[in-house]
């Protein structure tokens, strides 16, 4: 995760910079942090995200939908700097017996995708800036999953956490007879880019336009009256 964490960083430090040019935030690992449990003045942002994993012990690799990414949060009120913790939970190969928890892995997309939720979640609430409501841009899924969360597996779930419970049950399934299992449906979400995300909350409303039109149309009257004036005054 070593390796991986220095990509996290730089890619929210870009992001943080987009929005906050002046102010400076830091991305640290914690690996005890816990869902829920909050410190005084911080705040939680938590996504179940796709990632990639490979067992230590026997190289077999799978992958997973239900990877719990948990971020804490905190904005110091005397100057303009901020904190964010950040946890990452592991799954175990149920191939192997005794297998370590091993770290997932996560496209360079992906980790842009999940730290573009966590940036808009810290305009919200550490700034009140952003969006009422906002939908979660989905992580990139590389391959079609079926069957059940392996919860046995997640250390959230076996810590509690139930990380795929809900996420899982939010979602349709569709009973596939060639693996005689059900799979989920994947919503369809079209994602729009950062910065047309980050402005569309100030589009035009339908009132203002209707008004805005009007003083046109005055504008042009008086406008045209004004020529006529002249014309008849040169005329005359």
């Amino acid at each position: 995760m070593a390796e991986d964490l220095e990509v996290w960083k730089q890619v929210f430090q870009e992001l943080i910079q987009e929005v906050k040019p002046w102010h400076r935030w830091t991305l640290t690992l914690d690996r005890g942090l816990l869902p829920n449990t909050l410190q005084p003045g911080w705040s939680q942002y938590q996504q179940w995200a796709f990632a990639r994993f490979q067992c230590s012990l026997c190289s077999r690799s799978w992958a997973s939908s239900q990877v719990q990414v948990l971020f804490h949060m905190h904005k110091s009120k005397e100057e303009p700097r901020g904190k964010v913790k950040m946890r990452v939970f592991a799954q175990r190969c149920r191939k192997c017996y005794q297998s370590p928890f091993e770290v997932p892995k996560f496209t360079k997309e992906n980790i842009s995708r999940i730290l573009n939720n966590l940036v808009f979640r810290i305009l919200k609430k550490c700034y009140r800036e952003g969006f009422k409501s906002m939908e979660e841009i989905p992580t990139i899924k590389e391959i079609s999953l079926e069957g059940p969360h392996d919860s046995n597996n997640c250390e959230a779930c076996l810590q509690g956490f139930c990380a795929g419970s809900t996420q899982a049950s939010s979602l349709p399934t569709h009973w596939s007879p060639r693996t005689n299992t059900y799979h989920h449906v994947e919503r369809q979400v079209q994602v729009t880019p950062w910065n047309e995300r980050l402005y569309s909350h100030i589009a035009p409303n339908p009132r203002h336009r209707y008004w805005n039109v009007c003083c046109c149309c005055i504008i042009l009257v008086i406008v045209v009256v004004i020529i006529v004036e002249i014309i008849q005054w040169i005329s005359t």
